[in-house]
């Protein structure tokens, strides 16, 4: 027991502590052997308080029993197997697993001496039954007051288990991503990542790699490590059929799911594998796939085991997943490795094959080329005049690119020799300087003839040089070509000289010079520099690999130094004496060809590069030519372009029998003639220099005036690739070399028909679209385009004036959508979504405001426009617009002149009817209809006609009926009629009936408006009259005598109504302005209607007002202030003015109406009456008896309804009808 006085707080030093601290203050320490806490040592006390309190785990050995005392922090060191039951217990009891490691270092404690230990492993009793883990942690003595008894020991604690299997872990990917990418074969790479995890047997107890076979169906063991010594625990073949029998590791389950499967419990399933470092049996295993790192497909399974003594969790599957990534990346490293060695043998077979390829076709070439020249020399040996000219000019190209052809094939022949190691040299002493200035002075007029400068210089040697004679010429001739073919001024300069070891020739010239970057290519087979600039663009690509081989042959080496536009320096340096040479090939005896053939060969050949006036002239003409170009007088131009002279002769002489030509050298010089004079045709060779075909027919396709001119393409290069660059890049045909002659005169004739269709085709198109502009124009509209891609706008200047900009202003979507008025905008950004929208129809149909950006005036736009649309994108819009503001202002008017009828119509006494005449049917009929005739207007509407004559009184429908009839025919008609309502009532109407013509003049409505009369008729006054007081005393005076009295304030409010009113007297009272003055009268007599108009007015005695009201129509004119008596006498004598000449004009519409009933004859007869004429002369006039007129005579009276003559004579005077004029003679007869 450790005990100690008590204090005035025993168990202060136990506050705080947060679970260990509540656990050791309800602690039961009575009975314990430490004894109450009250009773423990002030050391023992502080390094309680100072356990209970610290965030560091912290570990108490107490009392001789050294009982254990924690804190919170310790915990997670206990697990739940131990906390809390470790609380006081002794020492040895509680870590009795690791008492062996801990138990010394108490003794080092008790003879006082502190002792400390890094990263010590241990095995917990904690997750697992034996947890492997790593702690820190020092031990320190808890001493007594005295300085020297020993009460305890005080250990403080750090866990480093995470980070000591972190760098454990970490060093065995770093070996696995160093080593096994290293590794060339998959085998090797899965052995050496086994072999890394071979060293890390405590995370990897056992593990095995399987691969999968190419069909998938099985797996093979690659490599493994501590496998079990069962074969059947881990199978060599391992089949992945979830049904095969005797299946230790679920394989296919991780192949169909590609997912990893923890497989426990391994000893049930015969799996006995012992941890390597400890006699625990490994429980569990990982069976992880193995997944292509640039694909979704799987390549296999690793198979790995679990410790025994660590749980897997987080970071030991994160660690095992690195593991199977990096052996995966291995194995894909190192199969796509041995798919490239794959690769690079398989090319290696191919070249060799192509190597034997050449050597064999250029054996087999050499046979039928000699068939070919040798009949082609004996032809040109015979004398002059067996042979005709144009035959030997013929046969002499013939042989010339026969010679051509047989130096190539033996270039091939060479290259393939050297390459397949067959090449057989035959090394003799030559003096080399003389040897080489003879091969190079072959070249010398030649160089003069192309204006070069060409020098020799080759001294003597202080010795022979083992050279192969016809091998040496052979790079000299190669040499010597090559710099006159890319040297176009300046000169070409060969010198030899001896060198310490040898000899050195130098080839110089000042041509156009090799870009560095190509340097190093330019001995490589095939190479060809990319727009090099040369006298012809044909070549084969391997005379400088030839001749590095040849001279790689001779032991010597070759060099070249070049500057861009200064030229180039080939150095070929050989050995003096035979030591490096092959012993049994020096002296060797060979055949040789003779030198002057060869180099004749290669200078024939350099000839055709030079350009030739006189050439073409040589070609025999083609039989025909000279008639067929008489025959036609204008004949097609073709611009013909090729490097080869020969090649461009033939053509010459083949073409221009039908056409005339035109040719040149290379791709530029074309381009600079078609700009010159545009041909009908474009015939060219694809490889030439300067330019080339292709890059010729891009050059043509930009120039506006050339991009539509035939162009047909000449190549060698028969390969689908090569014909569909040149279509591409805009060539109309493509005719690969050889080709017959029928059949490029066939394309060429071809092509230029097609040419002229097109040409036609394009000129009715450039007719239309003058014709559309001339429409667009006189209807005042205009075209524009848009790029929906770039929303790039092309408008021109009248469109630009729409948006109030001058004709130089720039345009953009901006601008554009800047000046669309605020209110209109949504709609048009909609509009144009929906033209941008593929799945619409691209229309763009809208009519918008638009607000000038310079003018300010407000415009209506209309336009329509179309989407063009390719795969789903839009591409291309084209629209029109037209300014239709004074339309929409037009409209505006016609819509407030509408809205103005339509109230006037709806607030109208009188009924307003309106007919189509060409369906009789009635358009528009007033809401006053109802009130006058007591029914509602549907009844109207069809079939109007019968039913308004239904509703007129049985005494008036030939009245009634008869004005209708003159109104369709064009007359005006002033008729009044009665109508019997539905309940019997009768009422009388006056109806105004007048034509409404349309353009031309034909009548394409009537109309009418009907005035309820029955009780207003002749007694109706209207008041216009401004001041309230002197209107109120106006309508008081007139409707105590018993006037109907309607009041109206301003001369507008009147005259907007005025047709439609009912005949009445109008008072003005022209002293306020809103009255309007003497405008109603003019107004009124203007539009002819008819209401006597009595002007009020104060003139001060000045009767010159009175004159201006009478002059503008008035009928009479009070003076204000004016008497009674005056005004209802002025107001009566109005009145009955009315009434006179409604019944003149009833009279006048009856009489009308019977005579337009009568016969001619009959009208003829009340003609003759109205001229005085008796019944004799009447039927002289008519040529009839005079007992006819008098029956025409009986039927006239009746049907004017006249009971005497005088009567009937004034009804046709009232119904406008005069009396036939008579000549002098007639008058003076009679």
């Amino acid at each position: 027991m450790i005990s100690a006085s008590s204090s005035q707080e025993p168990l202060g030093f136990l506050r705080g502590g947060g679970e260990l601290g509540a656990l050791m203050r309800a602690k039961d320490w009575s009975t314990h052997p430490l004894g109450s806490p009250e009773t423990w040592t002030q050391s023992i006390k502080t390094a309680v308080s100072l356990c209970l309190n610290s965030r560091f785990p912290i570990l108490l050995w107490l009392g001789p029993e050294l009982r254990i005392v924690y804190n919170n922090a310790y915990i997670p060191f206990l697990g739940e197997t131990k906390h809390p039951a470790m609380l006081g217990a002794p020492g040895r009891e509680a870590w009795s697993e690791i008492w062996p490691a801990i138990g010394p270092m108490h003794d080092e404690v008790r003879a006082g001496r502190a002792t400390w230990v890094e990263d010590l492993q241990f095995f917990f009793a904690r997750r697992l039954p034996l947890e492997e883990v790593y702690v820190t942690f020092s031990y320190s003595p808890i001493l007594a007051e005295d300085a020297r008894t020993l009460e305890g020991v005080f250990c403080v604690c750090t866990e480093t288990t995470e980070r000591v299997l972190g760098e454990r872990r970490l060093s065995t990917l770093r070996d696995l991503g160093l080593r096994v990418s290293e590794q060339r074969t998959v085998d090797a790479a899965c052995r050496k990542a086994v072999e890394v995890l071979d060293a890390n047997p405590l995370d990897i107890p056992f593990a095995a790699i399987y691969l999968l076979d190419e069909d998938g169906a099985t797996a093979r063991r690659t490599a493994g490590a501590r496998l079990s010594d069962d074969p059947s625990t881990f199978p060599t073949v391992f089949p992945l059929s979830e049904h095969a029998a005797h299946q230790p590791w679920p394989l296919a389950a991780v192949a169909r799911t590609q997912k990893a499967v923890e497989v426990r419990n391994l000893p049930s399933r015969g799996g006995i594998f012992t941890a390597p470092l400890w006699p625990d049996l490994v429980q569990t295993a990982l069976i992880l796939p193995l997944e292509m790192q640039s694909q979704s497909a799987l390549a296999g399974f690793f198979i790995v085991g679990i410790s025994p003594r660590r749980v897997l969790d987080a970071d030991y599957r994160s660690f095992l997943d690195l593991v199977a990534g990096h052996i995966a990346g291995g194995v894909a490293d190192a199969r796509a490795f041995e798919s490239e060695r794959r690769r690079a043998e398989a090319l290696a077979d191919i070249d060799r094959a192509k190597t034997i390829f050449f050597s064999n076709v250029s054996h087999e070439f050499r046979t039928p080329l000699t068939l070919m020249i040798s009949p082609l020399e004996e032809l040109l040996g015979k004398p002059e005049g067996e042979l005709p000219e144009d035959g030997r000019v013929l046969v002499t190209m013939a042989h010339r690119n026969s010679l051509r052809l047989l130096k190539l094939v033996n270039m091939l022949l060479d290259f393939s020799r050297i390459e397949a190691g067959r090449a057989q040299a035959a090394y003799e002493p030559t003096d080399l300087s003389r040897f080489t200035a003879e091969l190079a002075s072959n070249f010398g007029s030649l160089c003069e003839r192309a204006g070069l400068r060409f020098d020799i210089a080759c001294p003597p040697l202080p010795q022979p040089v083992y050279v192969d004679r016809d091998m040496w010429e052979k790079i000299v001739l190669n040499l010597l070509s090559n710099a006159i073919k890319y040297t176009f001024e300046g000169g070409i300069t060969v010198c030899m000289a001896a060198t310490a070891d040898g000899v050195a020739l130098r080839v110089s010239d000042t041509g156009i010079g090799i870009p560095t970057a190509d340097l190093p290519q330019i001995f490589k087979r095939f190479h060809r520099i990319e727009g090099q600039k040369g006298r012809s663009f044909e070549g084969s690509g391997i005379g400088l690999a030839l001749v590095q081989e040849l001279v790689h042959l001779h032991c010597g080496t070759i060099t070249a130094e070049s500057k861009v536009g200064r030229g180039t320096t080939f150095t070929v340096a050989l050995p003096f004496g035979t030591g490096p040479l092959p012993a049994e090939r020096v002296g060797a005896p060979h055949s040789q060809s003779p030198t002057s053939a060869r180099a004749a060969a290669y200078v024939e050949e350099a000839l055709r590069w030079l350009p030739s006036d006189d050439r073409a002239d040589k070609m025999p003409r083609l039989p025909g030519e000279v008639a067929g170009a008489a025959r036609s007088k204008k004949r097609a131009r073709i611009l013909l372009a090729d490097d080869n002279a020969d090649m461009r002769d033939y053509l010459i002489r083949l073409l221009s029998a039908h056409w005339e030509v035109a040719a040149v050298p290379d791709g530029q010089e074309a381009l600079e003639a078609a700009r010159q004079r545009t041909p009908d045709l474009v015939l060219s060779d694809v490889m030439m220099p300067c330019l080339s075909g292709v890059d010729l027919v891009t050059a043509l396709r930009r120039e506006p005036k050339l991009a539509d001119v035939p162009i047909i393409l000449l190549s060698a290069r028969a390969g689908e690739a090569a014909q569909v660059e040149g279509l591409a890049a805009g060539a109309d045909d493509y005719v690969i070399k050889p080709f017959a002659a029928r059949e490029l005169l066939a394309r060429v004739n071809s092509a230029l028909a097609l040419s002229r269709q097109r040409h036609d085709a394009a000129d009715r198109v450039r007719r239309s679209e003058a014709q559309l502009r001339a429409a667009v124009d006189l209807v005042g509209m205009t075209l524009y385009s848009w790029d929906p891609m770039t929303d790039a706008l092309d408008w021109d200047e009248r469109l630009k004036a729409m948006w109030g900009l001058p004709p130089e202003a720039h345009v953009d979507v901006d601008i554009f959508l800047g000046a669309i008025h605020p209110d209109d905008r949504p709609r048009v950004e909609a509009a144009i979504a929906h033209c941008r929208d593929p799945r619409g129809d691209g229309v763009y149909a809208i009519a918008y405001r638009v607000i000038g950006i310079e003018d300010g005036v407000e415009r209506w736009i209309s336009t329509h426009g179309q989407t063009v649309f390719d795969a789903g994108r839009p591409i291309g819009f084209i629209g029109a617009a037209l300014d239709i503001t004074a339309h929409k202002r037009a409209e505006d008017d016609l819509r407030e002149s509408e809205e103005r009828f339509q109230q006037f119509a709806a607030h109208s006494a009188g009924v307003l009817w309106i007919v189509d005449v060409g369906t009789m049917r009635m358009e528009y009929l007033s809401p006053a209809y109802e009130q006058v005739w007591g029914e509602p207007p549907d009844a109207m509407l069809q079939d109007w006609r019968p039913h308004w004559l239904g509703t007129v009184h049985p005494e008036d429908r030939e009245l009634a009926s008869g004005a209708m009839d003159r109104v369709l025919r064009g007359e005006t008609v002033d008729q009044e009629y009665r109508i019997v309502r539905g309940n019997g009532s009768v009422r009388w109407i006056r109806d105004t009936f007048f034509a409404i013509r349309g353009t031309g003049g034909r009548i394409r409505r009537v109309a009418g408006i009907a005035q309820d009369i029955t009780n207003h008729s002749g007694s109706l006054i209207y008041v216009i009259n401004a001041e309230e007081a002197s209107q109120r005393e106006l309508l008081l005076l007139l409707r105590g005598v018993g006037y109907d009295v309607k009041a109206f304030t301003s001369a507008r409010a009147f005259l907007e109504i005025a047709p439609a009113l009912i005949p009445g007297c109008v008072l003005l009272d022209i002293r306020a302005p809103e009255t309007g003055g003497l405008a109603i009268p003019r107004e009124l007599r203007a539009r002819r209607i008819h209401l006597p108009v009595i002007v009020m007015g104060s003139c001060d005695g000045d009767i010159r007002l009175a004159v201006r009201a009478m002059k503008a129509g008035a009928v009479d004119f009070l003076e204000v202030p004016y008497e009674r008596e005056a005004l209802l006498a002025a107001v009566a004598s109005a009145l009955a003015d009315i009434r006179d000449t409604a019944e003149r004009s009833s009279v006048a519409e009856i009489a009308r109406a019977r005579i337009a009933d009568m016969s001619t004859r009959e009208r003829a007869v009340l003609e003759g009456l109205l001229a005085g004429g008796t019944n004799k002369t009447m039927a002289r006039d008519l040529g009839i008896s005079p007992r006819t007129v008098e029956n025409h005579r009986a039927h006239v009276m009746e049907r004017l309804g006249a009971r005497t003559l005088p009567e009937a004579v004034l009804m046709a005077a009232a119904a406008g009808l005069r009396p036939p004029l008579r000549t002098q003679g007639e008058t003076q007869e009679e």
